[in-house]
């Protein structure tokens, strides 16, 4: 009688399952450390939404209780019921300006000053470079007073144009699109010019379409980095109707020291923007990263 032996799998054959337990070890380890960073955001949206009553009671209850209890009566305390003499929605509206404007700006400047470095060939081009950045190196706080003399000189104190301009001159911005741009190959440039087209024709038509994940991802640093400033406009702006959301909401916290809901409530809303802008960016700039590291 004939015995059959059971022959053991070649090595190549067991990769793939090996292989697919990794990345569900991955993907269980990330969704761990998903949670981790989700929780302390659930809890304070969550927080937001309870009565005063509830938020200090032992043991602490991720929803209210019951469901039905849910209110936003912190919310419409925070932004219609504050004394002091301080708008928080018109707070909201001069950061969301501040923020858009700034970024457009930033951009702007940004594009041009990295495409310019990275591409065209002029005298002193090194040296501009080096200067950028070696600006990078400088503390914010030791560029403060200089700022605050130049500000005062154009008479810019207590007006939105001092929080969009100031910040629109760092150097970062300009180093990230230079050295995005030091990477795109060549091929299309050089044809566009044969074909007779201009540099301007070359940067919105080839090189902007190749750049949307790190212009993405430059605008969402540039709106967070506007949106959370909190020194300068402190420095800067002295009128309730031109202070920012940090400015205010620092100002108000003494009034809300022992009520939670609204602080709670305040720190979402603050928070909330820059959430969304992530979530509808995040493929961008998620692209952006995968092609810095393409070359050629």
């Amino acid at each position: 009688m004939n015995q059959i032996t059971a022959t053991p799998l070649p090595s190549h054959a067991r990769r793939p399952r090996r292989k697919s337990w990794a990345y569900v070890r991955r993907y269980i380890a990330l969704i761990i450390v998903s949670l981790i960073w989700l929780a302390p955001v659930a809890w304070l949206f969550l927080t937001s939404l309870k009565p005063e009553n509830q938020i200090t009671v032992a043991p602490p209850r991720w929803f209210p209780h019951p469901l039905s209890t849910m209110t936003l009566q912190n919310y419409e305390e925070l932004l219609f019921r504050l004394a002091g003499g301080y708008n928080v929605p018109r707070a909201f509206f001069n950061s969301m300006l501040v923020s858009i404007l700034g970024t457009f700006l930033v951009i702007v400047i940004d594009v041009l000053a990295g495409y310019a470095l990275a591409r065209m060939r002029f005298p002193g081009r090194g040296l501009i470079f080096a200067v950028i950045v070696s600006s990078m190196i400088l503390p914010a706080e030791v560029l403060l007073i200089p700022n605050y003399i130049t500000v005062w000189k154009l008479g810019w104190l207590d007006d939105l144009k001092a929080l969009i301009a100031v910040p629109a001159a760092a150097g970062f911005g300009v180093f990230l699109m230079r050295q995005f741009f030091m990477g795109i190959p060549t091929d299309l440039e050089d044809a566009a010019q044969i074909d007779g087209a201009s540099r301007l024709d070359i940067l919105w038509y080839i090189v902007l379409p190749l750049s949307r994940g790190i212009i993405a991802t430059l605008a969402v640093l540039t709106f967070l980095l506007y949106w959370n400033d909190f020194v300068w406009p402190y420095i800067v702006v002295n009128q309730a109707s031109q202070m920012t959301v940090p400015v205010v909401l620092y100002a108000i916290s003494g009034s809300l020291f022992n009520r939670y809901g609204a602080l709670m409530s305040a720190a979402a809303l603050a928070a909330l923007p820059a959430i969304i802008l992530f979530m509808f960016a995040q493929r961008l700039i998620i692209r952006s990263i995968t092609l810095t590291g393409i070359k050629g």
